[in-house]
């Protein structure tokens, strides 16, 4: 093809042509320029649907991730609804007059003891950041998905941490012997005297009282703020699940 076009200008040179050679090698340079543009536009075409597809399936694992986030915050909500009511009706027990003290060590018996550890999920937006391909996400879905993880990162800290406080004040009261105070010793009389005498039921009980407290305050606050994070996982499905269909 150049030399077809290469031989077109050289024998309107040697006709002596030289206007129309002027206007032809215009004409010539015209369509390169616009065979370039054409090209560049079909490789840009390219680029973005490869970034749209891309787009696509980042879409839709997020999408399995925040589902999977969802599931695990509700069934841990309900863990730490069960929890708090334990608790609760162990405080509703000092309502009553004149408790003793094995009263008051039964009920705190009756408390649960495990707390959920947090432990959520976000393989995608760790991908996302460690490769930047985030910077391929709509401004305002990234930036709630860079929120989302924060929290989620820090609220796990938080409440975790507290657990571990939480678990170091049970052992504490645990070696205090509260862990003497078991169901199948009640029908064991001698040996339940031989333990009461090498036990104090009342520091004992200021122990656990100081242990269940902040159980019972990371569990209040854990639970308010997994509710958020059920709110904001909507809202960001509601995004995506717009762009999917958009973009479709």
């Amino acid at each position: 093809m150049i030399k077809f076009f290469r031989k077109i200008r050289q024998n309107l040179l040697v006709e002596g042509k030289t206007g129309k050679y002027l206007k032809y090698a215009i004409g010539e340079i015209v369509l390169v320029v616009i065979g370039i543009l054409i090209a560049l536009s079909i490789n840009n075409w390219n680029e973005n649907r490869k970034e749209q597809n891309l787009l696509q399936t980042y879409y839709k694992q997020i999408l399995k991730d925040l589902d999977e986030q969802k599931k695990y915050s509700t069934q841990t909500i309900i863990q730490l609804d069960s929890s708090i009511v334990s608790y609760e009706t162990y405080i509703q027990l000092f309502k009553t007059k004149n408790l003793t003290v094995n009263e008051a060590v039964d009920a705190l018996n009756k408390i649960e003891r495990v707390s959920p550890y947090l432990n959520f999920r976000f393989n995608t937006m760790e991908t996302l950041q460690s490769t930047g391909d985030i910077k391929i996400i709509p401004e305002d879905l990234r930036n709630k998905l860079i929120t989302h993880k924060s929290n989620l990162d820090s609220w796990t800290t938080v409440n975790n941490g507290n657990l571990n406080i939480y678990l170091t004040g049970v052992l504490k009261y645990g070696e205090k012997g509260l862990g003497a105070f078991i169901p199948r010793l009640k029908n064991q009389t001698n040996i339940q005297q031989a333990i009461d005498k090498h036990i104090n039921p009342i520091e004992t009980i200021l122990s656990a009282e100081s242990a269940f407290i902040i159980k019972s305050y990371t569990e209040t606050n854990t639970r308010d703020r997994l509710k958020q994070v059920l709110e904001n996982i909507k809202i960001m499905e509601d995004i995506i699940k717009q762009e999917l269909k958009v973009n479709k």
